[in-house]
């Protein structure tokens, strides 16, 4: 066995990676954008460099910011224009397949692709495998920001929905063994329901020399939120989160929110008033970081805070979490971070943070250290790397029925 199957031998050349996703990496306004382009950027450290073959979905509405420069990032860059979905595939699939569907990357697989450029096909999200052609003759590794069956099932989506999600993952379960997901929980779930595949755990991290905790300059009292402010889980999570935020208040007055993100909903502005105040498209989150007395990550379904909590802990800033929010990250509560277990348990481990601020700054230190230790983009890119690599070890494997 080739003990070094990133490198194909006997030409000695780094392996070649045909690399799909549905957006741009950029900006870096969401989760699975950060995500995504902290990993790509993190292969380009490791020993030996992949080739990666970057082709994306272009997001409709133009960037305001500094246009993605893929150069520094990836071997080859090809961008393809979002269009309408045909109908079977309207009715059949679930509503992100057909949200972020090109024909253009739909006809470039089937029909133009060169796939002898190519070692490895890694697919960077679910809704992207009815692209692929029937018989790919390549291998195959599919990546799960989150488990999507599980996301639909926990926001009450509507059964048909959920059924094909079901189906989707089934589908991708058939043609590969070989599925990244951000942790372990997430690992045990998807391998419950189809025994047979090898689920590889890449965790979420943070930029640890971009997020440091020097000169922070904690207001007493803030807390802050971090997300998107168009997706539903980070909307639901501040609906059910205020009334307890209220309910701290009315014991120490000094308690604030500061919602910092992009694109609020008009739920979240009916939250605005009363101790809550709103930051939008800001260009750079440390300074809120830095002056804020926690993060607050009160997340019910869904995974987009992981970062979000590795970011602040690596900057010093002590968090606050629910179970879901911190889940997939190695971090101990109580010795990283405060995991507030009870949804009504919030008045009482906000008050306490506000009595007790030397307590969860030292949880914070604590929290970078196993950030920088455990959760360092570098490291977690070469972890995609090797989990790349043992796919390419049986690269005629198939998966076995389940």
């Amino acid at each position: 066995m080739d003990p070094d199957p990133l490198r194909c031998r006997p030409r000695g050349r780094a392996v070649r990676v045909l690399f799909l996703s549905p957006v741009v990496p950029w900006p870096l306004h969401s989760g699975g954008r950060i995500r995504t382009y902290e990993l790509l950027r993190g292969l380009t450290q490791t020993d030996p460099r992949p080739q990666v073959h970057l082709h994306c979905v272009l997001d409709p509405e133009p960037q305001q910011e500094p246009r993605f420069e893929p150069e520094s990032l990836v071997h080859a860059f090809q961008e393809h224009t979002r269009s309408a979905a045909p109908l079977t595939l309207r009715l059949n699939s679930p509503p992100p397949v057909r949200w972020f569907h090109s024909d253009s990357l739909r006809r470039f697989l089937n029909d133009d692709a060169r796939w002898e450029d190519w070692d490895l096909v890694h697919l960077d999200e679910l809704l992207l495998l009815p692209y692929l052609p029937p018989e790919l003759p390549l291998p195959l590794v599919v990546h799960h920001h989150k488990l999507d069956v599980d996301h639909a099932e926990a926001l009450g989506q509507k059964g048909s929905i959920c059924s094909r999600w079901r189906q989707l993952e089934q589908a991708a379960c058939a043609r590969t063994q070989h599925h990244i997901v951000c942790g372990h929980e997430d690992a045990q779930r998807l391998a419950e329901r189809h025994e047979h595949i090898r689920p590889h755990v890449v965790p979420c991290g943070a930029d640890t020399h971009k997020f440091q905790p020097d000169g922070r300059q904690p207001v007493a009292g803030r807390l802050l939120f971090l997300g998107s402010l168009d997706y539903e889980p980070n909307i639901r999570a501040l609906e059910g989160f205020v009334p307890q935020l209220h309910a701290a208040r009315a014991r120490d007055p000094r308690l604030h929110l500061q919602i910092v993100g992009a694109r609020p909903d008009s739920r979240i502005l009916n939250l605005l008033g009363d101790g809550i105040e709103l930051e939008q498209n800001v260009p750079d989150v440390r300074p809120f970081l830095g002056a804020a007395e926690a993060l607050v990550a009160p997340l019910e379904v869904g995974g987009g805070s992981r970062i979000k909590i590795c970011e602040a802990l690596a900057a010093g800033c002590p968090v606050l979490a629910s179970p879901c929010a911190a889940e997939g990250l190695d971090l101990v509560p109580g010795e990283h971070l405060i995991v507030v277990s009870d949804s009504n348990g919030w008045p009482d481990a906000l008050v306490g943070l506000i009595q007790a601020p030397a307590t969860a700054r030292a949880t914070a230190l604590e929290g970078r250290e196993r950030i920088c230790a455990q959760h360092h983009w570098p490291d977690l890119a070469a972890r995609l790397a090797a989990a790349w690599g043992r796919c390419l070890q049986n690269p005629t494997e198939k998966p076995v029925p389940p």
